[in-house]
């Protein structure tokens, strides 16, 4: 993997390690490396810190075995708060038993020591890529979800009718698919599938649009290609508002959001989402 020095430059880190002299190397390197870097000697220090930069931290890097507070026992507490911040650990332990634990807290990553600096930032680079990816995609269908959900009895009803909306995430990948108008497109900008409420608004079937380019429906191709770059180069979401065509003629105007996919192990963008508000 080509590692990114800019995007590097963006990440804060929490770095946890009770050995003065790997802390005082690694973080040296780390403070060249990454926009900011928070360090603590142990388990306890570490969730301090944590408590005071959550809102700006990216993810923890943190030994297993310290005095005090365990890397794993730190984690646990930072998820209570924090389920889906990425913890990397930093360990001479691979047994089974610690795998399965970290699996079931959900940690992204380990590195063995002694650390390669190379490998340890490969891996925080993807761990904190995907992390960023998926609270935008929360963020993103979370705030077109809620336009459905105008009242308390439409949340209740919804999650009583389904096991999985104990899950934030998937909850609000479900009303994405059922109650916003969607598109997924693959990296040519050509239609691979639509939502359910994309087909009731326009009227088009699956069969009708799929591997046909985005511009079919639309008379502004030139706005939807700009839009496509300037979500792969900031790799986040775009919003901008665009007319669409129906199957029956009419021309609609709906706000987008449009989210570069990285569904692939390479860096490269893989396709998009585009999500419509129901509100024209």
């Amino acid at each position: 993997m080509q590692i990114d020095l800019k995007e590097l430059k963006k990440i804060t880190i929490l770095y946890v390690e009770d050995d003065d002299i790997i802390r005082t190397q690694t973080l040296s390197l780390f403070e060249k490396i990454f926009k900011k870097v928070y360090s603590a000697s142990n388990g306890e220090e570490g969730i301090n810190l944590f408590n005071e930069h959550m809102q700006t931290l990216d993810v923890i890097v943190t030994d297993l075995n310290m005095p005090k507070m365990s890397g794993m026992e730190m984690a646990e507490e930072i998820h209570k708060v924090s389920k889906y911040i990425p913890v990397i650990f930093t360990t001479a332990y691979t047994d089974e038993e610690f795998l399965l634990k970290a699996i079931s807290l959900n940690i992204d990553s380990y590195v063995t020591k002694p650390l390669k600096i190379k490998e340890l930032t490969a891996t925080i680079l993807t761990s904190v890529k995907k992390y960023k990816e998926s609270r935008s995609l929360y963020k993103t269908t979370k705030a077109l979800a809620n336009e459905m959900l105008t009242t308390r009895k439409d949340y209740d009803e919804l999650k009583e009718e389904y096991d999985f909306l104990q899950k934030e995430v998937n909850f609000y990948k479900f009303l994405a698919e059922h109650f916003i108008a969607s598109v997924k497109l693959d990296k040519f900008g050509m239609i691979e599938k639509i939502s359910n409420q994309f087909s009731n608004i326009y009227k088009y079937t699956i069969i009708e649009l799929k591997n046909k380019p985005l511009s079919a429906i639309t008379s502004n191709h030139a706005n939807l290609q700009k839009k496509m770059l300037e979500a792969i180069k900031k790799k986040e979401a775009v919003g901008f508002n665009e007319k669409f065509i129906t199957a029956d003629n009419q021309e609609l105007n709906f706000h987008n959001i449009l989210y570069p996919l990285y569904e692939n192990k390479d860096e490269y963008a893989s396709g998009y989402m585009l999500y419509q508000s129901l509100e024209r």
